[in-house]
């Protein structure tokens, strides 16, 4: 499709029926990233006096701990700065979703596993998602890639996307979409994707860092050229990018790549410009950096992602629990822009399991199986070396024989069958020593980077 037709008409047109003022917010952000530092922050605080007093009248767990309107009015920062950390349990008891529907309208539905391994469902109202649009637009347009320009998704698709979601794959085209399912990435599947994105000479790719290397290994390894002429950069969220990745995606796809930071449930957070600074999405959260009790941290020191999403009334994410490990700094980058920086010093880098036949598979093709169960309140998955499965559940209720084997056999459909699988419900599932949750832990997978890497690579990955 002509890009010029998507950015001026169809995509806009999209985005109003949604009743998202996407690209108003997106010619916003264009002229408010070069505010300057104090700027941005009156007008944080602006927002912020209307996220805590619509939680003063609608949401009954915080009334009591916000105090007075004046004492809103006066110093929203300082009322922001007394509120409990917010997790995916206090959430569940604070925030009452039949009460805040009422409240708020276009609001949907969505659900992540998230760092902490408990499965969480909360709502998403329409300008929410325009921010978070919006601002991966601004993102895109700092490395040159427009609104409607072609860009290509490695990204987690159901099954079902190939055979059931036609009116998606419609949507997709008339946008100038290409969703390469990272759940299927067989050597097979590998060689086609990287013909397919040769033939629609994609502007960016956008996907998981893990998922994305693998497909550069793969081409390396086959001699496949994905030094595309149309590309213009690549984008990767999710997870924790390292300097091997960062190197060799560069390498291959011949152009810079960009991190992000974010989450589903917190939204687009920050996001890495030309010159190599992960800036803040000022204008839409307030990230906070906390030590153990919650008290905020100064630039460069090393604590807690906290965020405050700034324009999601529908389920209210206030000073939530990222569990990653990171700092903001106190220099403004060399760009200009007056967004804060940060740094994720550690996050969500998730392991891959590796199947009965030797190859890998991404942790999320289980977590997608797991979070989506209304049984499991908790879980993780660990595998040995010797490619032995157990997955932990701690269950909302007594596990019936029914889900168990719903379960299994969906292990067993993405690792094998003759594979060893237990499941085993327990009490509690701790942390790890620095307190941070990891869905998987694979110690097959560990030993298997240090093969070649022509090995045979295959990849389920999604968000």
């Amino acid at each position: 499709m002509n890009s010029h037709l998507v950015r001026h008409i169809l995509y806009p047109l999209q985005e109003r029926v949604l009743g998202r003022p996407t690209f108003r917010l997106l010619a916003d952000l264009e002229r408010s990233q070069w505010w300057s530092a104090e700027r941005l922050r009156a007008f944080q605080g602006v927002k912020l006096r209307k996220l805590l007093e619509h939680l003063a009248g609608a949401v009954p767990g915080y009334r009591k701990s916000l105090g007075s309107p004046e004492k809103i009015e006066s110093d929203p920062f300082a009322v922001l700065h007394r509120l409990p950390l917010l997790d995916k349990g206090t959430l569940r008891k604070i925030v009452t979703p039949t009460k805040v529907t009422l409240l708020t309208r276009g609001v949907t539905t969505m659900s992540t596993g998230g760092s902490t391994g408990e499965p969480l469902s909360f709502l998403v109202d329409p300008m929410r998602r325009a921010f978070d649009k919006a601002a991966r637009m601004r993102s895109h347009r700092w490395f040159g890639v427009r609104p409607g320009d072609r860009e290509a998704y490695l990204w987690g698709a159901p099954v079902g996307y190939r055979t059931q979601d036609r009116l998606r794959r419609v949507r997709d085209r008339l946008l100038n979409d290409m969703l390469i399912s990272a759940f299927d990435l067989s050597p097979e599947r590998m060689r086609d994707y990287l013909q397919r994105l040769a033939r629609f000479k994609p502007s960016c790719l956008f996907g998981y860092p893990s998922s994305i290397d693998l497909l550069c290994q793969f081409a390396e390894a086959e001699g496949i050229s994905a030094a595309y002429s149309s590309l213009r950069a690549v984008f990767v969220t999710g997870e924790v990018l390292d300097a091997r990745q960062r190197e060799r995606i560069e390498r291959v796809f011949g152009v810079s790549v960009a991190d992000g930071y974010g989450g589903r449930d917190s939204g687009f957070c920050a996001h890495e410009c030309s010159h190599g600074s992960m800036h803040v999405t000022c204008e839409h959260v307030i990230m906070e950096v906390v030590d153990g009790v919650g008290r905020s941290l100064p630039a460069g020191t090393t604590g807690e992602i906290v965020i405050t999403n700034l324009d999601n009334f529908a389920t209210p994410f206030v000073r939530y629990r990222t569990g990653d490990l990171g700092r903001l700094q106190g220099e403004p980058c060399a760009c200009g822009r007056g967004l804060l920086v940060m740094d994720v010093v550690s996050g969500r880098k998730t392991d891959h399991l590796v199947a009965e036949d030797g190859t890998l598979r991404h942790a999320l093709s289980l977590i997608y199986l797991l979070r989506d169960m209304e049984v499991v309140r908790q879980f993780q998955v660990r595998q040995g070396r010797d490619l032995a499965v157990d997955i932990r559940i701690v269950p909302n209720r007594s596990l019936e024989g029914a889900e168990r084997s719903h379960i299994l056999d969906g292990v067993r459909t993405c690792l094998g069958a003759t594979l060893s699988t237990q499941l085993t419900v327990v009490d509690r599932i701790p942390a790890e020593s620095s307190g941070k949750f990891r869905h998987v832990i694979s110690e097959a997978s560990n030993s298997s980077e240090s093969n070649n890497a022509s090995q045979q690579i295959l990849v389920s990955a999604s968000t």
